[in-house]
């Protein structure tokens, strides 16, 4: 069991092997000496000229699919059936119907960040009883639309006409702001002193449509699709102990049956300290003087 793990000088002698030959090229190093730039590489393909050494990380592209375990999946799906309510037709957009599909309260210490928005809409197939199918993408989309916010505040800068706006006969750039404390003056008159055109009656109507359930427009249309343009990232934020509130209004009377309504949410749960992290990390690097691009010690 003690015996040595090598051979020695006598015993390879003993072997007849060939004796060891210096390689032909010398063996690349990572690390130049002080003063010196890195040596040329001797293989074709090998070698960089940024310096920069290649690793093959532990697990390949398997780190690319994962998180750490703190880091939960999330996802709710909220469904409503139709109420009679819905298909009166007092139904208008001063006396609008809304409801809640949904609400969720984020846990403390984490935060909910909602990547997918989906609202839909549904009807019965006519093939089994029971049986039900999505409608078109965007139907209903002058009748109702749906509504997020976090603590009953609208996130992002969104603006959703549903309610068509008729044709303006000016420029919006041009149009005269209304005049304040006088509502009720007729357009014609305000068109005539300058203070106002028809048009900018027109939008104001369309633009309030709703109003009365607080939702203005902000409400996102039934599209299979989240708010903002889709060729760039979309995060919602939603802070530990917010509530994120998920609405419905309809402005118009349904005019055909359906058979329920949907919202689904995901995303992940993030804990506090985790995300300031990874948010502080992605803030552009400034040096002293606050320029961009600087990779000193100044401030971030």
């Amino acid at each position: 069991m003690n015996q040595p793990q090598h051979l020695s000088h006598r015993q390879i002698a003993g072997l007849g092997l060939p004796p060891v030959q210096p390689p032909a090229r010398p063996a690349p190093y990572l690390y130049p000496g002080l003063g010196e730039a890195p040596p040329p590489a001797p293989y074709p393909g090998e070698g960089s000229t940024c310096g920069a050494a290649r690793v093959q990380l532990a697990g390949g592209a398997l780190n690319t699919l994962l998180v750490n375990p703190e880091v939960v999946p999330f996802e709710q799906l909220y469904r409503r059936l139709p109420e009679e309510g819905m298909f009166l037709d007092s139904v208008n957009p001063e006396e609008p119907f809304a409801f809640e599909l949904g609400a969720f309260r984020v846990p403390s210490t984490f935060t909910l960040l909602l990547f997918d928005l989906r609202p839909d809409i549904y009807r019965f197939s006519g093939v089994d009883a029971g049986d039900t199918v999505p409608v078109e993408a965007r139907r209903f989309s002058s009748i109702m639309g749906f509504q997020i916010s976090v603590d009953q505040r609208q996130p992002g800068n969104l603006l959703y006409q549903l309610d068509p706006v008729p044709i303006q006969t000016f420029q919006q750039a041009f149009t005269q702001p209304l005049a304040p404390g006088n509502p009720e003056i007729p357009p014609a008159l305000l068109a005539a002193l300058g203070a106002a055109n028809g048009s900018r009656f027109n939008i104001a109507a369309a633009s309030n449509f709703a109003s009365a359930a607080g939702a203005g427009t902000s409400l996102l249309p039934q599209r299979p699709t989240r708010p903002g343009a889709l060729s760039i990232p979309y995060t919602l934020y939603a802070r530990s102990g917010s509530t994120v509130q998920i609405r419905c209004v309809i402005f118009n009377p349904i005019p055909s049956p359906i058979a329920f309504i949907e919202y689904d949410i995901a995303g992940l749960l993030v804990p506090d300290a985790y995300l300031n992290s990874l948010t502080e990390c992605m803030k552009p690097l400034t040096n002293a003087s606050l320029g961009p691009g600087s990779l000193g010690g100044g401030p971030r």
